[in-house]
């Protein structure tokens, strides 16, 4: 979707809305959300490293301290360079276990957020 002038706020909140609706309607992931959203009017890849599903504020800002600020660097990463990442932010398997690469790879393809929805909330949801 390419656009000639800047989106309107009602045209980003729908936009944002459907991809919440698109996740399970997950709760806590309205500015990843409104994030993805603009995105899509720019018609390019966003680069916020919180958009990987197990990657939170205190996660996204040792990447960041450690030098990785966008998905496309952590999208380019091989085996050896993920695990020394792992190591030096000690987080014991966890990039490789919540597979970060492909899903920073799918975020720059342009594929939604993985986001996770509470199995419980779900189950809740359907009685």
């Amino acid at each position: 979707m390419i656009f000639n002038s800047m989106p309107t706020e009602d045209q980003i909140r729908a936009v944002a809305h459907q991809i919440w609706i698109d996740e399970g309607q997950p709760d806590g992931r309205a500015e990843i959300h409104w994030e993805w959203a603009l995105a899509k009017f720019r018609n390019a890849a966003p680069t916020d490293v919180s958009l990987i599903d197990g990657i939170g504020p205190k996660i996204a800002s040792a990447l960041a301290k450690a030098g990785f600020t966008s998905l496309q660097q952590i999208a380019a990463l091989d085996a050896k360079g993920l695990e020394a990442l792992d190591t030096k932010l000690a987080l014991k398997g966890r990039a490789v276990r919540e597979e970060w690469v492909a899903q920073a790879q799918e975020l720059v393809a342009g594929k939604a957020p993985r986001a996770k929805v509470d199995q419980a909330k779900a189950a809740k949801a359907k009685a």
